[in-house]
């Protein structure tokens, strides 16, 4: 059972983890290689190694440990008690069946919050979570807000407070850094210390027994240094709140994240299409896209996205054009920005001319721009502000290799001075100068320089992507229904009442059609039948062309067992569809109920299919996608969680990759993507009406001159 949240849980808290007044180090060790050696020695001297106190935190650093004596030359206290002195933030290295206890003592000398080093807790099993609860609420007891247990520490450099055992420490900088991985803070710090850019802050969170990601997003959306927020994150304890916070904050500033440990368990033991396709990570991916997150799948984009959208302003459009003073690296750029669904920018007449002004006559006359191999830094200068100012132009990649003629520093210099002119986002890339001056001078002036060319091209389709999302509106109402019925959704709960009442759990087709009609969506004509002279009457009052499918409580994917027979012309075509059906379902499926045929108007179309599920954190997610009997093969869905925006329903549409389909490729009806957006959202206020659904599809939805017509149905219910 999750435990309540602290009284005291607002962001304010927080500030004594981030400016604290004063730090002790409990546990604070003379063992040069003990955790709270390097604690102690990063709060005093900056960074492992150092001895400049000047560095390090310049409150006082207290040491306690129970041996007394002195610890890198400050006095170690007995207890914290002993200090005789007020302590803000305490710093927590000692074995875990003493910290309990410890938060008592700690709230007698004012202790406002602890960062909770020493490992042993929850990870360990039931003994430790035992352990990490008492801790946890011993210390909200005391309104002591706890960062950990099990974590790296917490960095702040613009206060020069290092309260961590890692071994560097970042400069100051723009980039808020929340990660449940000490290990990944620890090399991103490494990582910014060679590239020179810098982090406001640097949090590992730990095992999250009280502050989790969503308190230090809270703060740090209040945090006037950090322009960017990047989070590292393999679960969220509470992911509705999540979502509704990170929406809010993405609307100010932007945020990046990377989620680790996805995992589709659980998946194969869903009955639905929609069940089998869904798991952890469609869930986050639905919660991440709905938030206005952008989610990195590989920790170079992570880094490369969070130090753009700290530095630059993000793009009006996503036409790109790529400066370079060698063929093959723009090439290469320009394959990554297609890659990124990023446009490269047609130049428009007026722009040629004056590029070749300032040009050698040989220069490319096309994008890539190639300024030639000798270029000086003039001309990258020139070039710059001419396409930096170019109405087609909304961002500009500048990427430049070391040859005998070049003089890197000083076109950094020049790239720098017309970068400050331009109103476009500018990324770079100067190949092979990794860690160098160079790259550090365009880094200082807001230019995010990369080593390689496709970094900074991902870098600047992060920065047009941030641009697209602020400029992203609600689509409005529809001004039509689409000839859909009328939404029922009391009928609907009651449909599913008594079927539930009737001991079905997987709905038979007609009640599941029933319960869809009654949400709002349109069916194609049907009837059912118990023998085959009934389903001949129904095809004949139908007209043919038909379809006969099964009907079976114990069968839930009908075409896995051969329970559907398509194009029925016929009388003795519908008899013949009823005996083959029997006989396919009795060696498929030995024993299975078979209680009588379902006989539909045939529609023909592309098949898209629309269902939800309920995932045990996020609840309701729904699912968009191409249909029919090969979903499961294609997997080419897209998820948003319930309840949804209509703009929410109509993006999770745009990324399905069969829009040359849904545009009516091969003479194919085109979809109407409003009209299939009001159908997802029509479902999704059907499953938060009715709770004890617990899994639909509609699949095949399809695409039809007339608009959509569902075909099948599949409900179940808890």
């Amino acid at each position: 059972m999750r435990a309540p949240r602290p009284e005291n849980s607002s962001a304010e808290s927080l500030r004594p983890f981030f400016q604290p007044a004063s730090v002790a180090v409990v546990g604070a060790s003379r063992d040069p290689d003990a955790v709270g050696h390097a604690v102690l020695e990063n709060l005093l001297f900056g960074q492992k190694g150092s001895r400049d106190r000047e560095a390090g935190f310049p409150g006082p650093v207290y040491a306690v440990n129970r041996s007394g004596g002195e610890v890198l030359g400050v006095p170690a206290y007995e207890s914290l008690a002993a200090i005789g002195a007020p302590v803000e933030l305490i710093v927590v290295a000692i074995p875990p069946r003493f910290i309990a206890g410890l938060m008592d003592e700690a709230a007698a000398c004012g202790v406002k919050a602890a960062i909770v080093i020493s490992a042993g807790f929850g990870e360990l099993g039931t003994e430790g979570q035992a352990l990490q609860d008492a801790m946890r609420d011993r210390a909200r007891a005391h309104g002591i807000r706890v960062v950990g247990p099990n974590c790296l520490g917490v960095m702040r450099p613009d206060q020069k407070l290092n309260a961590s055992f890692g071994a560097g420490a970042p400069e100051p900088g723009a980039i808020g850094l929340l990660s449940q991985s000490g290990a990944l803070v620890t090399g991103v710090v490494s990582y910014a210390e060679r590239e020179r850019f810098g982090l406001s802050t640097a949090v590992s969170l730990g095992a999250k027994a009280d502050v989790d990601d969503e308190d230090v997003l809270e703060y740090l959306a209040h945090d006037d240094a950090t322009k960017a927020l990047a989070i590292y994150v393999e679960a969220f304890k509470e992911p509705r709140r999540f979502v509704k916070l990170a929406a809010a904050i993405s609307a100010k500033k932007p945020l990046v994240a990377i989620k680790g440990g996805t995992s589709a368990a659980g998946a194969a033991a869903a009955s639905s299409h929609t069940g089998s396709l869904a798991g952890s990570h469609a869930a986050y991916d639905a919660a991440l896209a709905q938030a206005g997150v952008l989610q990195a799948r590989t920790v170079g984009e992570f880094l490369a996205w969070s130090r753009a959208l700290s530095a630059q302003p993000p793009a009006h459009g996503k036409h790109l054009c790529i400066v370079t003073n060698a063929g093959g690296p723009g090439v290469i750029a320009a394959d990554v920005a297609d890659r990124y669904g990023l446009e490269l920018a047609r130049l428009a007449p007026s722009t040629l001319e004056k590029l070749d002004a300032v040009l050698p006559n040989v220069w490319s006359r096309n994008n890539p721009v190639d300024v030639i191999g000798d270029a000086t830094p003039e001309r990258y200068r020139d070039a710059l502000a001419i396409l930096g100012e170019a109405d087609e132009v909304d961002g500009l990649v500048v990427i430049m290799t070391v040859q005998a003629m070049t003089d890197p520093a000083t076109t950094a210099e020049a790239i720098a001075q017309a970068v400050a002119e331009l109103r476009v986002p500018v990324t770079a890339s100067f190949i092979g100068l990794i860690g160098t001056d160079v790259g550090h001078y365009l880094d200082e002036r807001g230019i995010p320089e990369f080593n390689l060319p496709e970094h900074a091209v991902s870098a600047m389709a992060a920065l047009m992507r941030r641009g697209e999302q602020l400029r992203r509106e609600e689509a409005p109402e529809p001004a039509t229904d689409f000839g859909m019925p009328t939404p029922d959704l009391a009928k609907a709960a009651a449909l599913v009442a008594e079927g539930r009442a009737a001991g079905q759990r997987i709905f038979d087709l007609d009640r599941a059609r029933a319960v869809l009609e009654s949400a709002g969506l349109r069916y194609n004509q049907s009837g059912t039948a118990d023998d085959a002279e009934q389903a001949v009457s129904v095809a004949e009052a139908l007209g043919y062309p038909v379809v006969v499918k099964l009907i079976s409580p114990d069968v839930v994917h009908k075409s896995d067992v051969g329970g559907v027979v398509l194009d029925v012309v016929d009388a003795d075509g519908v008899r013949e569809a009823c005996a083959s059906i029997r006989a396919r379902v009795e060696a498929a499926q030995p024993g299975a109920r078979i209680t009588g045929f379902t006989i539909e108007e045939q529609v023909k179309g592309t098949e898209v299919i629309v269902g939800v599920s309920r995932d045990p954190d996020f609840g309701p997610l729904m699912m968009v996608g191409l249909g029919g009997v090969f979903v499961e093969v294609y997997k080419d869905v897209a998820f948003r969680l319930v309840p949804m925006t209509r703009r929410d329903a109509l993006d999770a549409i745009g990324e399905v990759k069969a829009q040359a389909l849904f545009d009516g490729a091969r003479k194919r009806p085109v979809l109407n993507r409003e009209e299939l957006a009001e159908a997802m959202l029509r479902l999704g206020a059907l499953v938060e009406a009715v709770p004890a659904i617990e899994e639909l599809d509609v699949n095949p939805f399809v695409i039809t001159e007339k608009g959509l017509i569902a075909i099948d149905a599949r409900v179940i219910v808890g």
